[in-house]
């Protein structure tokens, strides 16, 4: 098998397939930072540059953690369904190695950033916000009752190893006392078939490209409950009010903001059973972010804002919300309470 983290064999590989040649000026740059997979930054001289992705069977975590390199494939398709609807929003893929598991996609542009790495710095781009939650809403739009989609992306297997049990079974075994609302949630997360769900939409995962953006890193895609995609996303918005509670109200706004659009524009199944399982999923990835295999980096360390999460979380199962305006409620009395 080619192992492109040898940068020998990477080269020899691009060559064979015509990708780079001896001539054109390449240079080629491994990508720091992931766990799921080696991932190379390939500049072609005059040629739009590219990036190369291989997935590890074995993650690059602490605790065991285990999945099928063939998601590479998954993300090739599911890359190739977000730029056919969103275009401008998401980059062209390339090609896709079944044997090697290893897919080729073009790159964003050098002058990008990432919109995490934006809103941790202080900087909230309403227009980049309402692009990345138009392309989510869209996307499940187009793709929900499609049965070719359906049959593509049927498989589960890779979300349940890459989400539901680290972020999930292995968060619940800490915290039992949530044992039936995961239990509730994992049901509809494993045998929905609604739409076309990222898997991994968030901030992390969306480059910023002047005012515009490109949606990356798809493979945990599956045709399965939409409301996995909402709450894996606003959980970001959540977590970042707490690390930063001097922004905390600028957050939460844009986080109102991007709902109001999501909910106005949504229209393959009924709002409110959408809204209330996506807060029942919130909660238990609010929990998987402080407790879970892979807890938010910039909240590893302060005890005091994880118990806020903790608390959060709590308030949210014991009150039994079902709506976001609920939840935000807690959120912002959580933050007052904590400043007295």
């Amino acid at each position: 098998m080619v192992d492109i983290s040898n940068l020998q064999e990477l080269e020899r590989y691009l060559a064979e397939k015509e990708y780079i040649t001896e001539g054109d000026g390449h240079r080629i740059h491994y990508c720091k930072g992931g766990v799921s997979g080696t991932v190379v930054f390939v500049d072609r001289g005059e040629k739009t540059p590219m990036i190369v992705k291989q997935a590890l069977a074995q993650l690059k975590t602490k605790e065991v953690w285990e999945c099928d390199p063939n998601r590479m494939g998954v993300e090739y398709d599911s890359n190739r369904i977000y730029h056919e609807l969103m275009p401008d929003n998401a980059p062209e893929v390339y090609f896709y190695d079944e044997e090697n598991y290893i897919y080729g996609r073009e790159a964003v542009p050098d002058d990008c950033s990432m919109w995490k790495a934006d809103l941790m710095s202080g900087l909230l781009d309403f227009e980049v916000a309402r692009k990345s939650i138009e392309t989510l809403v869209t996307v499940h739009n187009r793709c929900a009752n499609d049965e070719t989609i359906a049959g593509r992306f049927a498989d589960k297997g890779i979300f349940y190893n890459l989400r539901i049990d680290p972020y999930i079974h292995f968060t619940v075994g800490k915290h039992p006392e949530y044992k039936a609302q995961a239990e509730a949630v994992i049901d509809k997360m494993m045998n929905s078939a609604i739409t076309l769900v990222h898997g991994d939409y968030s901030p992390k995962n969306i480059m910023v490209v002047g005012r515009g953006i490109s949606v990356l890193d798809y493979e945990v895609a599956h045709y399965g409950h939409p409301a996995f995609d909402l709450a894996f996303f606003t959980n970001h918005f959540i977590l970042k009010s707490v690390r930063f509670p001097e922004y905390s109200g600028a957050f939460l706004a844009m986080l109102r903001y991007m709902l109001r659009i999501y909910f106005g524009r949504m229209d393959f199944m009924d709002k409110a059973e959408m809204e209330e399982t996506t807060v029942r999923t919130l909660a238990l990835l609010l929990l998987a972010r402080v407790d879970g295999k892979s807890p938010v980096e910039y909240l590893v360390g302060d005890d005091e804002k994880q118990q806020r999460v903790r608390d959060i979380v709590s308030r949210v199962v014991r009150e039994n919300a079902v709506t976001f305006d609920h939840v935000l409620r807690i959120v912002e009395e959580e933050e007052k309470g904590a400043d007295k």
